[in-house]
């Protein structure tokens, strides 16, 4: 599976001796939980908790009155780019989305030769879902159609610029060229010594992964400190509200993730699957980094349980399992019956009836909501994850070498971002069965995101996969058909990278299908491998460095007041 496939330190080869034949197992050292069973024990100040809560009731109103009085002015879309950023625009949807309407239908903003202006309105737009029109660029090239060179003392607008320009589509050339011309000169002026410190961590910051593509709520931690830092970036009524919502939403995260650490501790599936990742904190970081919104947290809980499942039995296909076995599990799953245990290897009972007992508790639990139907698709979903699993098995273990398409076809499935997309809208009440029906045709922002994920992957883990025996990773694949070597087939997939991200937001643009809070998550998705793989590091199997500290500052430590 290529969003948790394991990149290992050590390698083994376990044989077993079951008294007819040798077994021998394809062993994975991981390493240890970062986390063991820290949260289980979570102790939350209730009381500060519900003094928060008021004092934040009173600041929204105050920030939805600075929404309003803010109408048509020029700070109007610096305002909106600040709620953005601070992570309160999911507490404003209707008066940002009627802000950004206005906007968008003014056929002209004159903000004559100011860039960052220029460009922060355009991307607000975008981020909005507004398609807004690359032509408001054409005043800042010179007459060979590039950017003019006087631009490159501009850091400030330089900066809006570069992050505006990473929410681009297919066929905008403009961006395209935006793109390089900001990195270059961003990275020049990120040496002087004399950049203001803040603006030098913001550059440094957005050159490596720009603002668009790393996730919310990391996104929303990082301004808020650096707004405190500038002190006049904006108003104090709006810093103070970002603190105490960061720290209100931390605090049902925190529930959540208590709660799902005591399910994993009391069914003991680490020490059951003693062969696999013990990543369930990791497993929630995923999921709530797809929807952090405190509304959505019975889906939030139910899917982070099935992740930590599906990353057991991919370490079950990947790093333990042999052919005859797993065989058994695939066949298993198709039956979705309990009483299907009895015919797997002892090891994989525990595993196999959670999956099936656990899903059965939630579909009674959302059956009383008419949301029963939902646990039909994630069951599908499961039964495909699976076989996908189960046909790279057959590849390695037969030796068969698959074309590039046919490999993708199956690839793009074992993922699993389709199905953890799915997964995040079980027990979603404003979900109908049309979403998951569309999930069904592939629409094409949730393949560029799994595009994205196992690109990412197989740069980042192929190699090590190889040491104990794997199916050949997709950059093998194109080698081997293509005749390239492994720096080509690197740079092709960074195009399509590129490419794939370029189609994510199209896909974003009004009108879209469903809300856009449902549409931003395949999004989500792809910024999850952004952050997790950042430097061609496994930050979900090695977890313990820069990962450990991103969950920290998203579950663990608050935002002082």
């Amino acid at each position: 599976m290529a969003l948790l496939n394991p990149t290992t330190v050590a390698v083994a080869h376990q044989t077993e001796n079951d008294g007819k034949e040798q077994i021998v197992r394809p062993m994975a050292k991981f390493p240890p939980s970062a986390w063991g069973h820290y949260f289980v024990d979570l102790v939350q100040d209730e009381e500060k908790l519900d003094q928060w809560a008021k004092r934040a009731e009173v600041l929204k109103g105050e920030v939805k009155e600075m929404l309003k009085l803010a109408e048509g002015s020029p700070d109007e879309i610096h305002l909106l780019d600040a709620v953005y950023r601070l992570g309160l625009d999911y507490q404003f949807e209707k008066e940002i989305d009627e802000a950004l309407s206005r906007i968008h239908n003014v056929d002209h903003v004159d903000a004559g030769d100011d860039l960052y202006t220029v460009a922060t309105r355009f991307r607000v737009l975008r981020e909005g879902g507004y398609k807004a029109s690359t032509d408001v660029f054409n005043k800042f090239l010179d007459e060979q159609g590039k950017f003019k060179q006087s631009l490159a003392s501009d850091v400030k607008g330089l900066l809006s610029l570069h992050e505006a320009a990473f929410l681009n589509v297919e066929g905008e050339d403009i961006l395209d060229v935006a793109i390089g011309f900001a990195s270059e000169h961003l990275r020049k002026s990120a040496l002087p010594t004399t950049m203001e410190p803040s603006l030098a961590k913001q550059v440094a910051r957005a050159v490596k992964i720009p603002t668009h593509r790393r996730l919310p709520r990391l996104n929303a931690r990082y301004f808020i400190s650096l707004y405190e830092e500038l002190n006049n970036a904006t108003d104090p009524v709006l810093l103070e509200y970002a603190k105490l919502d960061y720290n209100l939403v931390q605090s049902v995260h925190q529930r959540e993730i208590r709660d799902i650490s005591k399910w994993w501790k009391d069914q003991e599936l680490a020490e059951k699957c003693f062969y696999a990742r013990n990543r369930v904190v990791e497993c929630y970081f995923w999921i709530m980094s797809v929807t952090f919104d405190p509304r959505y947290s019975r889906s939030r809980v139910f899917a982070t349980k099935i992740l930590g499942l599906i990353s057991l039995i991919d370490d079950t296909y990947d790093a333990y399992g042999v052919y005859e076995e797993l065989k058994l599990f695939t066949d298993a799953v198709e039956r979705w019956d309990v009483k299907a245990e009895e015919t797997l290897p002892e090891y994989m009972r525990p595993l196999f009836r959670e999956l099936i007992v656990y899903t059965q508790e939630f579909h009674d639990e959302i059956a009383p909501d008419g949301l029963s139907y939902q646990i039909d698709y994630m069951i599908e979903a499961m039964k495909d994850l699976c076989k996908a699993f189960f046909v790279e098995t057959e590849w390695y273990v037969k030796q068969y070498q698959p074309g590039t398409e046919e490999h993708m076809n199956v690839s793009f499935t074992s993922c699993g971002y389709r199905t953890i997309f799915l997964l995040s809208m079980v027990g979603m009440g404003e979900v109908n069965s049309d979403i998951f029906e569309w999930l069904k045709t592939q629409p094409r922002i949730t393949m560029a995101a799994a595009e994205i994920c196992r690109f990412i992957d197989d740069i980042v883990t192929g190699k090590f996969e190889q040491q104990r025996g794997h199916v050949e990773s997709t950059v093998e694949c194109f080698m081997r058909e293509r005749g390239l070597t492994e720096k080509e087939v690197v740079d092709l997939f960074r195009q399509y990278y590129a490419v794939a991200w370029k189609d994510i937001n199209q896909g974003c643009m009004k009108p879209t299908p469903y809300p856009t809070k449902l549409i931003t998550r395949p999004v989500n998705l792809a910024r999850v491998m952004e952050v997790l793989y950042e430097d061609n590091k496994d930050g979900y199997t090695f977890s313990h460095g820069r990962t450990k500290a991103m969950i920290s500052s998203l579950v663990v430590d608050p935002i002082p007041l």
